[in-house]
């Protein structure tokens, strides 16, 4: 038996555990006739570099968004942008939230439509700004009846024998399970499953997702054409997610693919006088009266 014991507490002088003994008084290795400080230790390797796990950006087709910054135009630029007619003129209120009701959707036992579409939060989980672009991604699924309900993307990601992820949402008291499948060879056809009590009520490929929100927007034609998309930006933070006040321009690539340009920018810095942007920088935009209006300048 004694011989059991100084076996063992060799093992733990092995692995390292000789300062958490002493710090007790060594009593293990006393009761075992062992002398701790004769004990050579042989070093303990080195931990072997483990390369992180890359998850494919399966949200990217989803469209980002860039946050772009308002420009004043001035000098002779300016007084073109002042005398130019609009190229076109949109009644923001009429779209405003239509990018939330999309194509992709399905129906609930009870009736209700639930639209699914995506959006980048304006903040971070912990209501800052300094985190990563996975964290600020949420699938949206909005109901018929004006309910919204936010789902994290990272959240849902599978991938590999390495993520795992779903989310639960229950809705007219029933449970619909989302999770999203990463396509390593081709992101942007990972696949969004929504299950409920009756089976599988979505299956489509995430850029299919983008495509449909995409098409609620309004068609514009600049140095590229875009789809035009407008609501409230979302927040996060400790008390949860929600919409909040700031209203937003999405300015959208179409046709949508895993490369499209999508620019975001807060509908407050836009006036009258107009002002430009570094991704159009050839345009105005002015807001008059509810209606945002592009110049070609």
């Amino acid at each position: 038996m004694k011989n059991i014991v100084k076996a063992a507490a060799a093992g733990l002088l092995y692995f390292g555990f000789v300062s958490t003994l002493a710090a007790a008084g060594n009593t293990v290795l006393g009761a075992a006739g062992f002398d701790a400080e004769a004990v050579a230790v042989p070093a303990a390797p080195a931990p072997a570099a483990v390369n992180p796990v890359v998850v494919p950006d399966i949200f990217g087709c989803l469209g980002y968004g860039k946050s772009a910054r308002a420009e004043v135009i001035y000098g002779e630029k300016g007084l073109k942008a002042a005398l130019a007619a609009p190229i076109t003129s949109i009644n923001l209120e009429e779209i405003k939230g239509a990018y939330l009701r999309t194509a992709v959707n399905f129906t609930t036992g009870a009736g209700t439509k639930v639209s699914v579409s995506s959006y980048k939060a304006s903040n971070c989980p912990d209501g800052g700004s300094s985190c990563a672009t996975k964290d600020k991604i949420f699938l949206v699924l909005t109901t018929d009846k004006g309910a919204s309900y936010f789902v994290k993307g990272i959240d849902i990601v599978n991938f590999g024998i390495f993520m795992h992820g779903s989310k639960t949402v229950a809705i007219d008291g029933e449970n619909y399970v989302l999770k999203a499948y990463a396509n390593v060879s081709s992101p942007d056809n990972s696949k969004l499953e929504i299950k409920g009590p009756r089976g599988t009520v979505v299956n489509s490929s995430l850029i299919q997702v983008a495509d449909a929100q995409a098409r609620r927007g309004v068609d514009v034609a600049l140095s590229k054409p875009y789809k035009l998309l407008y609501g409230n930006e979302i927040l996060q933070g400790p008390q949860g997610v929600r919409f909040g006040p700031g209203l937003q321009v999405v300015l959208a690539q179409y046709p949508v693919t895993d490369k499209s340009d999508t620019q975001i920018f807060n509908i407050s810095e836009v006036n009258p006088a107009g002002v430009s942007f570094p991704f159009e920088s050839g345009y105005s935009f002015k807001l008059e009266g509810g209606f945002i209006g592009i110049y070609k300048i």
